[in-house]
């Protein structure tokens, strides 16, 4: 069911993180409020040009009360920069969104996933959690895992021109980063509700795409129609 879908997407983005997360980021159909880490300190530019930082690692966790650290190297030079990560949310959501009751299954859920910042709501009071998620959503959700790296550069997409839009950024950031792909005709169709398989490569991809060993996909009873450019992702993700 889509519904079931989307929660399951967000708790993958969620679970499969290889840090905790924190605050930055805002993954449904209206623009990031809040979120934006500040840059404490940055190295000057590296002889070759413009630097090209690394993924990044968290120092300092942060928590409700207290800021966090991530640092960046440059893999060219090797200077850093230092960012500030902001405090955790710990309202409840369901004080907070009038579409997710307290005695919800997915409560806890939603609670991981927008007190870390990485999805927000469709308003300021609604979540919309029996929605499917978009490939654009999936991006803006893996971008804030990143605490949202600055970006340089255009889209490479036709159907992602618009530099307003929330989800630009995002895209921008997961196209250089190898995280998605586009179709044959140019576009990324950011409004596309995401498949199973192209959610597994997402998050595959987020991961460096890591050698599996076992290619067996026998647990599943309709492995013969997983396309073959997922079939790696789908091992992982299992």
């Amino acid at each position: 069911m889509k519904w079931q879908k989307r929660l399951m997407s967000l708790v993958l983005a969620g679970c499969m993180s290889v840090s905790v997360l924190a605050t930055a980021a805002m993954a449904a159909d209206v623009p990031a409020q809040d979120g934006q880490g500040t840059t404490v300190e940055t190295a000057v530019d590296c002889a070759a040009g413009a630097h090209a930082w690394d993924a990044g690692k968290v120092t300092v966790e942060p928590t409700e009360t207290t800021t966090g650290i991530k640092v960046y190297t440059c893999k060219i030079c090797g200077e850093t920069k230092t960012v500030r990560l902001p405090k955790l949310t710990t309202k409840p959501v369901s004080e907070i969104f009038t579409d997710v009751p307290a005695a919800s299954w997915y409560v806890p859920y939603v609670q991981y996933v927008y007190s870390y910042g990485l999805m927000d709501g469709t308003s300021a009071t609604t979540f919309a959690p029996k929605s499917p998620l978009t490939r654009a959503m999936v991006a803006q959700i893996l971008y804030a895992q990143a605490y949202k790296p600055e970006v340089t550069g255009e889209s490479v997409f036709s159907d992602v021109t618009n530099s307003d839009s929330w989800y630009y950024d995002a895209v921008i950031w997961a196209s250089q980063n190898k995280v998605v792909a586009g179709y044959p005709d140019g576009t990324f169709q950011p409004k596309g509700n995401v498949t199973r398989e192209e959610l597994a490569m997402m998050l595959y991809a987020r991961e460096g795409k890591p050698k599996v060993s076992d290619w067996s996909l026998k647990a599943f009873a309709d492995a013969d129609k997983v396309q073959g450019w997922a079939k790696d992702a789908i091992v992982w993700a299992n």
